[in-house]
């Protein structure tokens, strides 16, 4: 397929907000597609070159992408050039529609195909070292010089990551569903497309490169996802758990309770494969104490999907000395602990780990512990069809004692005062509370569903929880504020079945300087021009600076109201940020179905600490 074809659909998922709508526009793309540049369709339409767990990036910002544009148009005849780049991006804030805008000027293009394009684009992203930002420059310009107007669009947001056409993964899965509905009536006379899109997404929680599979079914049908299976190296969708109401909802839920400690830390996947060589990861190839990297492939993985390996050299070193397998990977969480005193730290400490630099010293002053409660693969064999208590049983012998990679205890009962002294230890121990786990159930990864259950510490006094919310824009300041330039800004929760987020609550009390300052920076690296696609907001709450809904902050509040004004339909009364959730991705944001349970679960009382 040529780009400019290419190009055209991408228009026409931009120009509409409709799920059902994108969903048929890119089913008749990946129609079109030829199996070989399926996945690279894919991945381009989705703003990226590779799965996103292999961390691929141009690492080009804003000015970088302006020098680029001034770089590409120097020989043509506008003769205030800057000042003409400088007006249109004023106007647009889009450095895409920017370089639409000169490019119309000019007439010498080539339509180059979607492979090519692809691989031009792979190009940029290998250059490294000395120079390498010059040749960047020199490399995009010469990409966006060839290509025609609307081509030239897109490949400039994809190079700065700015895509934003208002689709996820999951429209992909519909959209992959419908083809091979639409292939079975052809062929067969009958549609099973719901149960298609089920089996599709079942793959893809297993092994979530949505390019990979895309190619896998345009290769071979339905037979093409069957051949898919899970890997080391490849991330697992974690499994979540559901809120409860109050502790005596939980024996409700789950006859034969199999609970845990809930650690305030951080998710991390663990992968190790003795049969594989470790490729280049992302961060410093020497571990914490200044000796070369593993040889055989050692990885971890957020729950984000994000590569995060360099950022636990301790885990790394202790994995090659208490894991007992030839592959395996595990599931567990991290948390940073005070060394003098053993007790845990904050979230929000715990989450300084996450850095590019100084890993070695923060390590020292912050060390990890990695509590692992279950084991997912094991010697080349998955192993989440396998009921909790067989998974558990098989982790203990392939974990050495250690201090630490730690198998984290676990209580089974069927008794409630038993579970109730158990959530008293986990109090008394400053964790965040516990999770109940079904012990007869498989790990069902990427879903939330009643077999693993939540309950705080937090919730026994206000009986809830706290809700895990989007920035969508924020404020200005008035009064003592508006030196800070922000006063406030709006929340939202995300509706999976819209594939949207909706507002919920705006948020201007209970924040302190240093909150408003950091807020302020992390919404400027993400603020666009007009509001998404994929958000519905009342124009009421329109606020002063629109946000890429990417930012993930944990919000609580007294209670929870049905609301007239806001998209979800309900509002949070009092509402203040209590943290910063760097580890959530927005789809993993509080659902509108959770908020409608919360509610109905208030029963009078108010909600949250």
């Amino acid at each position: 397929m040529k780009f400019s074809k290419f190009s055209k659909y991408l228009q026409k998922l931009e120009e509409t907000p409709k799920r059902l709508e994108m969903t048929s526009i890119l089913t008749d793309l990946i129609t079109e597609l030829s199996p070989e540049e399926t996945d690279k369709a894919i991945y381009l339409a989705s703003g990226y070159l590779e799965a996103p767990f292999l961390g691929i990036k141009f690492n080009l910002a804003d000015k970088m992408v302006i020098r680029i544009i001034e770089q590409t148009f120097s020989t043509s005849k506008e003769p205030n050039l800057k000042s003409k780049i400088q007006s249109l991006y004023k106007k647009s804030g889009d450095l895409g529609s920017v370089v639409y805008e000169l490019k119309k000027l000019d007439k010498n293009s080539k339509d180059l195909s979607v492979t090519e394009v692809y691989a031009k684009l792979f190009e940029l992203t290998q250059i490294e070292g000395t120079g390498s930002q010059e040749q960047k420059a020199a490399k995009a310009s010469a990409i966006i010089k060839e290509l025609e107007p609307l081509s030239a669009k897109y490949v400039t947001r994809i190079v700065l990551g700015t895509m934003r056409l208002g689709f996820t993964e999951l429209t992909i899965i519909a959209a992959l569903a419908q083809f091979l509905s639409l292939e079975y009536q052809r062929s067969a006379g009958y549609s099973r497309k719901k149960t298609l899109a089920k089996e599709i997404e079942a793959k893809y929680n297993i092994y979530p490169d949505i390019g990979f599979v895309a190619k896998k079914i345009k290769e071979k049908g339905i037979s093409g996802i069957h051949s898919i299976d899970m890997e080391t190296g490849v991330p697992v969708l974690s499994q979540k758990c559901q809120r409860v109401s109050g502790m005596e909802e939980i024996p409700e839920r789950i006859k034969h309770m199999w609970a845990e400690f809930k650690f305030d830390g951080t998710r991390v996947q663990l992968h190790f494969d003795k049969g594989k060589v470790s490729k280049k990861t992302k961060g410093p190839q020497k571990d914490l104490f200044g000796a070369e990297k593993v040889g055989f492939m050692l990885k971890t993985f957020t729950r984000n999907l994000e590569e995060t390996t360099h950022q636990y050299p301790e885990i790394i070193e202790a994995a090659k000395k208490q894991i007992k397998a030839q592959s395996v990977i595990l599931d567990g969480e991290g948390i940073g602990f005070n060394r003098e005193t053993g007790r845990f730290l904050p979230f929000q400490e715990t989450m300084q780990r996450k850095r590019k630099y100084d890993i070695a010293e923060t390590a020292k002053t912050i060390p990890f512990k990695y509590f692992v409660f279950d084991i997912l693969y094991l010697n080349g064999k998955s192993l989440i069809e396998k009921p909790l208590k067989e998974r558990r049983k098989l982790l203990t012998e392939v974990i050495s004692p250690g201090a630490v990679i730690i198998v984290d205890e676990y209580l089974e009962t069927d008794e409630f005062e038993e579970l109730e002294d158990y959530f008293q230890k986990a109090k008394s121990l400053g964790l965040e509370g516990i999770v109940v786990k079904t012990p007869e159930k498989a790990y069902e990864a990427g879903a939330r569903t009643y077999s693993w259950v939540k309950y705080k510490t937090a919730d026994r006094d206000l009986l809830s929880d706290s809700v895990d919310c989007v920035v969508l824009g924020y404020y200005y300041g008035k009064g003592a504020r508006s030196e800070f330039g922000i006063g406030g800004f709006l929340a939202g929760i995300y509706d999976p079945k819209k594939e949207v987020f909706k507002t919920i609550s705006k948020i201007g009390t209970g924040l302190t300087e240093e909150t408003l300052v950091k807020l302020k920076q992390m919404c400027d690296k993400l603020k666009i021009n007009e509001k998404p696609a994929n958000v519905e907001m009342n124009k009421v709450f329109k606020p002063s600076v629109f946000v890429d809904p990417k930012l993930v902050v944990e919000i609580g509040a007294d209670e929870i109201s049905v609301s007239p004004s806001h998209t979800a339909g309900y509002a949070l009364r009092f509402p203040r940020l209590l943290k910063f959730r760097a580890d959530r991705k927005a789809t993993q944001a509080t659902t509108l179905d959770e908020i409608k349970e919360m509610h109905k679960n208030q029963k009078g009382k108010r909600l949250f600490k």
